[in-house]
């Protein structure tokens, strides 16, 4: 019998199952039904009506982020809206019943089907879902999610047992079965009675206590449970907990959203470093020459060669004893200004100029250099910014990826970004000129001939951190009771690439150990023999690449090379690198994500229209978060009204994406957005492109107007096409996440492989009205 179309009867009578007068009820409900109908109806009534114990656990099987949720002792793991609907029919039926069960599913089944109908049009929403690119601070680590009995420790010393709920390398919830006074931030000691049973490890043996410190509380149905973050000094036990969780992950289920969420971002944040029009400059103030390096991709790199003269990089010579002073003044209040340049040609040489927007107005010739240098057809302008920075590592690196010794130096990153849309400049309407030999002390005079400051490349075709040396000699090889020999053919001073007699059962990652026979002879300061290395990679000819596996045997080995070529360089060639040494990719690509400090759009452009799928705004950018955040849950979505009313997305993306050519596309405008708050705080946004003023004088009334009641934000649009995120750098990811949710694996690699362009937005609001708005002066 088909019992859905008697549903909405059904769940009005199930509350009234129990009253004296239910039969009366039912007849007049179901007055016209058969006899036997009214039975079928009254027995699934009876059965959806039944306790369940079921537990509902959507983990594994939605995209939308979980909670745990307990219930009369059953700890459910459901979404917001389906705990909402959990408690709503719990309320109905009165108890957890299998009518709940049912209906909780199926409601997840709606929100699944309405998840895939959705089309791609921007008309029905505004919203993208917010990435962290720079989020190594506040991201959490991966959770297992694990049962076991531990007993705690108040600050009193009063003792209480309770149980695990989730565990992570960095914290822990607690499940505890009565509500314990306690106040947040106090610390809590936690012996793991439960895992001392079973493992051994000098962190938890003999009961021995872990410190942890109480971030939250929390109560739901009678159950109690703390949220705490591990305190420092306690490395051996996070040791543990790496291995223990990693050898449990097939026995416990894992937080799949979190290496869903990481496998999002750093695929993303890739992209971004490799569409960033941004130049990153890395400055030690404290330093005679203060530019230490920069940071170069495929986009930014034409920046570098426009300020390449006189053989030298100019742009080392913003942060001149002179120009760093004053810089670092104007930067403690504002964190961005607008850079000016351009160069003339006088008997047959060439000048660079540059001046930032402070420089300028405090020697009172913006007007001047403006309107001179706009004259040049190689006049250019930037957003310059510059703030503090530390450099942190905040990932696990190899031992042979050191960190650079100039990262420890950073006291802070500027970043110079062009703009190529013509924004308006006040023109000069005094009578009495200026007269041009103002500009002089603007002139790059070649005084940054023999300063050196490097340039990294961010993607560099070089995949060798250092240069190899050739030569030939006897050594041992063991791997897992296997040994043979062979001999080296070359080596740097943390690999080696050998030959060997015989092939080996080897894989990727396999630890082997060298005895280097020969050269053991000629050293009696070190010992050669077991030094732990590392398959990488193999070739044919029974050849094999190997890099040095263990700390110890890294310094031992670095010093016996370095010696050993120093002393005697005649005797070994050397294997030059393609291209100048740098700092392994994965440090520069940290280092970076200081200067991805604008807003940022992923467009996917798969089928229908192109969609602001994905979007990431730093901290930094508080205007800009500010307007994105308007009317959106700023920590899951960004609201983009700004650059998507009154249809302004056909004429910046979609028109732009169709017309471009086979190089892409890279189109920049300026935006001006007018937000008005009504009395009840709601917002209604207007924005305009320059083509929809009539004229440059009705655009500057606007302005002037806008600016009045400070309801104007201007901002700068970049839209630059990008290849599709390169999936083999989230590859550990993908197959963690297939292993667990295989609807997961395949979704993230759709979503990514249909990103194909990406916007970048700066808030230009205070700059431009600086220049010259205040109603004075015509511009």
């Amino acid at each position: 019998m088909d019992f859905n179309k008697y549903q909405s009867q059904i769940r009005t009578l199930i509350p009234l199952r129990n009253d004296s007068d239910f039969n009366d009820v039912f007849n007049k409900v179901f007055v016209g039904e058969s006899n036997s109908d009214k039975f079928l109806i009254k027995m699934e009534i009876n059965r959806l009506a039944q306790p369940c114990v079921r537990i509902i656990d959507l983990r594994d099987k939605v995209t939308e982020k979980t909670y745990p949720y307990t219930h009369k002792g059953l700890d459910h793991h459901l979404t917001t809206s389906a705990i909402k609907t959990l408690k709503e029919t719990t309320k109905l039926f009165g108890d957890y019943t299998i009518g709940v069960y049912e209906i909780v599913l199926d409601h997840v089944q709606k929100i699944k089907q309405q998840n895939m109908n959705k089309t791609g049009n921007e008309n029905e929403t505004s919203f993208s879902e917010i990435i962290q690119l720079n989020s190594h601070k506040v991201r959490a680590n991966a959770r297992m999610f694990f049962i076991s009995p531990i007993v705690i420790t108040l600050p009193n010393g009063e003792e209480f047992k309770a149980s695990t709920s989730n565990i992570s390398t960095s914290g822990l919830k607690i499940k505890l079965s009565e509500n314990i006074p306690c106040f947040d931030n106090d610390t809590i000691e936690i012996v793991f009675t439960g895992i001392c049973a079973e493992y051994k490890h000098k962190s938890i043996d003999d009961g021995k206590k872990i410190a942890y410190r109480l971030v939250s509380q929390e109560e739901d149905d009678g159950t109690f449970y703390f949220y705490l973050h591990i305190q420092p000094e306690q490395q051996d036990f996070v040791e543990f907990l790496k291995s223990f969780i990693r050898g449990n992950q097939y026995k416990y289920k894992i937080d799949v959203q979190y290496y869903y969420n990481l496998a999002l971002e750093n695929a993303l944040k890739n992209s971004a470093l490799r569409a960033m029009s941004t130049l990153p400059i890395y400055v030690n103030i404290n330093s005679p020459k203060p530019a230490l390096f920069m940071l170069q991709n495929t986009t930014n790199a034409q920046t570098v060669n426009d300020w390449r003269y006189n053989d030298a990089n100019q742009l080392a010579l913003l942060f001149s004893e002179e120009r760093l002073k004053g810089l670092l003044a104007y930067t403690k209040e504002h964190s961005s200004t607008t850079l000016y340049c351009f160069t003339f040609i006088k008997n047959d040489v060439e000048y660079l100029l540059s001046a930032t927007e402070y420089e300028l107005q405090q020697d009172e010739t913006k007007q001047l250099f403006i309107q001179y240098g706009k004259s040049k057809l190689n006049f250019r302008s930037y957003h310059f910014s510059m703030e503090p920075y530390r450099y942190h590592e905040n990932q696990r690196y190899e031992i042979t990826s050191l960190k650079p010794a100039s990262f420890s130096e950073i006291t802070h990153v500027a970043t110079v970004t062009e703009l190529t849309t013509n924004e308006i400049i006040e023109k000069d309407e005094r009578e009495e000129k200026q007269s041009l030999n103002l500009l002089n002390k603007y002139v790059h005079r070649g005084k940054a001939t023999g300063i050196t400051t490097p340039v990294f490349n961010l993607f560099p075709d070089e995949l060798r951190k250092e240069e190899r040396y050739k030569h030939s000699s006897a050594i041992k090889f063991r791997v897992d009771g296997y040994f043979c020999t062979g001999h080296i053919i070359d080596f740097s001073f943390s690999g080696l690439k050998v030959q060997l007699d015989q092939v080996p059962t080897l894989t990727k990652r396999s630890i082997v150990r060298i005895d280097f026979v020969d050269l053991q002879k000629v050293s009696k300061k070190f010992r050669l023999v077991g030094i732990q290395y590392k398959a990488i990679a193999s070739s044919p000819g029974r050849v094999y690449h190997l890099q040095i596996a263990s700390k110890d045997c890294f310094q031992s080995i670095h010093k016996f090379f370095s010696l050993l070529v120093q002393n005697n360089p005649e005797h070994f060639p050397i294997i030059p690198l393609k291209a100048p040494k740098q700092p392994v990719t994965d440090r520069l690509h940290e280092v970076a994500e200081s200067s991805l400090d604008h807003a940022l759009f992923f467009v996917t452009t798969g089928n229908g229209k192109p969609k602001l799928t994905y979007s990431s705004v730093p901290a930094s950018a508080k205007s800009l978060k500010q307007l994105f955040e308007i009317d959106s849950d700023p920590n899951i979505t960004h609201n983009h009204i700004a650059l998507s009313n009154n249809d302004l997305l056909e004429r910046i993306l979609y028109v732009p994406l169709r017309n471009a050519t086979t190089d892409g596309v890279n189109f920049e405008q300026t935006i001006y957005v007018k937000k008005v708050k009504s009395g009840e705080g709601t917002w209604t946004i207007s924005s305009y492109l320059d083509e929809d003023f009539s004229s440059e004088e009705s655009k500057r009334q606007f302005i002037l107007m806008q600016k009045d009641i400070g309801q104007l934000q201007i901002l700068h649009y970049r839209l630059c096409s990008i290849s599709a995120p390169d999936l083999s750098i989230i590859e550990s990811e993908i197959g963690m996440i297939t292993r667990h949710a295989v609807h997961l694996g395949k979704r993230i690699q759709e979503v990514l492989l249909g990103v194909g362009a990406i916007i970048e937005v700066i808030d230009r609001t205070d700059h431009i009205l600086a220049n010259g708005y205040d109603g004075e002066h015509p511009i």
